[in-house]
């Protein structure tokens, strides 16, 4: 009797560790749940203090400045600039499991009261403050007129970092490498999402509106490329070596690039659903979309109106070893200098 006395207690002493080890950790998880800060951000806002309130709001910078993994960034309404005329290499740098989400009024006290589509929260290179603008927002990239910064929002090695509810617009990446890369925004080796984005009036080199390199395989749900150039490869996007972006509901009109005018693809396989190329134009080859040893998904993709000035491919290009595949896509209207309206498939 007292063997199985001593037998109970033991169990019931190992019980109730096992309960106080699951209460432990239960609150800690809930601890690092509650740890994300909400941080404010407003045009002209503070640039000290900790950005806790619409009362305490903080510039952009200041908030990324202070915020942590977890953390969320709600920003008003208005027109935000990453540094002062001059200093161009300022950008929006992005930071790993920190939110970033346009469209507040500055009086929210939930994330679901904001209207991102009638409060726009602009993102703007425009520095120098002298672009001809509708709204704060560059169009076409001829309505550049000064130095602007050479990224709008950059981001190295950055994970799970989210973008939501903006216009990126202004972006003049002109410089020597990698400021000649994404005029709008600059992933190397990172993948944030990005959801109820516009890219409006930035130009490159390469990527006008966004170049993804290094591995970044950016996620991006009902984002618009648009009125984006890039003097080499990508107006829209440009995607180097090992990049797989994933997109749906995308749409890119009326970008402009030698190579490429609304995507360009060198080694690498973006995935695409819902996506349409629209008015896009490319100089040489590609006017929708130029593969080079690339691998694209495309699953209800449109191309209509795209063209290619001078060569191949006014929707789509494929060359070297290039392997798309296709299902359900369309290509109506468009047009090439050469040969290829809707697509043109080469080795060489």
């Amino acid at each position: 009797m007292k063997c199985k006395m001593r037998y109970l207690v033991i169990v019931l002493s190992l019980f109730a560790g096992l309960c106080l080890a699951l209460l432990i950790v239960l609150a800690a998880s809930r601890s690092i749940y509650a740890a994300g800060t909400i941080r404010y951000a407003k045009p002209n806002g503070q640039t000290t203090g900790n950005c806790d309130s619409w009362s305490n709001a903080c510039t952009l910078q200041r908030a990324l400045a202070v915020a942590a993994s977890g953390d969320e960034i709600w920003v008003q309404k208005g027109i935000h600039y990453p540094g002062a005329a001059g200093n161009r290499t300022a950008s929006f740098v992005l930071k790993s499991g920190v939110a970033l989400y346009g469209g507040f009024v500055g009086t929210e006290t939930t994330r679901d009261a904001r209207n991102w589509q009638v409060n726009r929260t602009i993102l703007s290179g425009d520095i120098d403050q002298n672009d001809v603008t509708a709204g704060g927002v560059v169009t076409g990239t001829a309505n550049i007129k000064g130095a602007n910064a050479y990224h709008v929002i950059s981001s190295t090695n950055v994970s799970n970092a989210v973008l939501d509810g903006f216009i990126v617009t202004a972006g003049q990446a002109n410089g020597s490498t990698p400021d000649d890369l994404g005029g709008g925004m600059y992933n190397y080796a990172s993948s944030p999402a990005l959801a109820n984005v516009t890219f409006s009036g930035n130009r490159a080199v390469s990527g006008g509106g966004m170049l993804n390199r290094a591995a970044s395989n950016p996620v991006l749900t009902d984002v618009t490329f648009s009125g984006n150039e890039a003097s080499e490869h990508g107006g829209g996007m440009a995607n180097y070596t090992g990049t797989v972006p994933i997109l749906t509901g995308v749409t890119f009109s009326d970008n402009l690039a030698y190579e490429g005018g609304g995507m360009y693809n060198y080694s690498s396989s973006p995935m695409l659903t819902n996506v349409t190329f629209s008015g896009n134009s490319a100089d040489n080859h590609g006017g929708g979309m130029y593969n080079f040893s690339s691998s694209p998904r495309l699953a209800s993709v449109t191309f209509s109106n795209n063209k290619a000035i001078s060569y191949y491919g006014g929707g789509m290009l494929n060359r070297s070893s290039s392997n798309p595949t296709l299902r359900n896509v369309t290509f109506s209207g468009n047009s090439a200098g050469d040969s290829g309206g809707g697509m043109h498939n080469r080795e060489s």
